[in-house]
């Protein structure tokens, strides 16, 4: 079985939400730093890389760019805008910015808070 090759990429963002309907303190508007892993991999490498981590850093900040310092309840595909679905959100963007056939992005882990994390990863 041929070997696959991971690499991991991370970045971070600000932005504010509420959880509607939510019983605990989460109901009401608050800001996290988020920081966000991609993990992206390959079964074979070019030029010994799976992919260059400046293009995945681009990949992510231009995806971050219309995230950081926004209220994520505006953001209609982030309905709830919890780290579970932020992470399945820039899962999707970043596999249309990246996947090529042999460069595939198969996890995202969103942390909201120290030792509070959430991963959407491809089945």
């Amino acid at each position: 079985m041929p070997p696959i090759y991971t690499i991991a990429v991370a970045g971070d963002f600000s932005a504010a939400h509420r959880l509607p309907g939510h019983p605990g303190p989460c109901a009401a508007m608050h800001g996290h730093n988020f920081q966000v892993t991609a993990e992206i991999c390959a079964d074979s490498l070019i030029n010994g890389m799976v992919a260059d981590f400046l293009d995945v850093r681009t990949a992510m900040d231009a995806i971050f760019a219309d995230l950081d310092h926004a209220c994520l309840n505006d953001v209609p595909a982030l309905d709830p805008p919890t780290a579970e679905v932020l992470a399945g959100y820039i899962l999707s963007r970043l596999k249309a910015r990246l996947d090529d056939g042999r460069v595939r992005v198969t996890a995202v882990t969103v942390v909201e808070s120290r030792g509070l994390a959430a991963t959407c990863r491809e089945a």
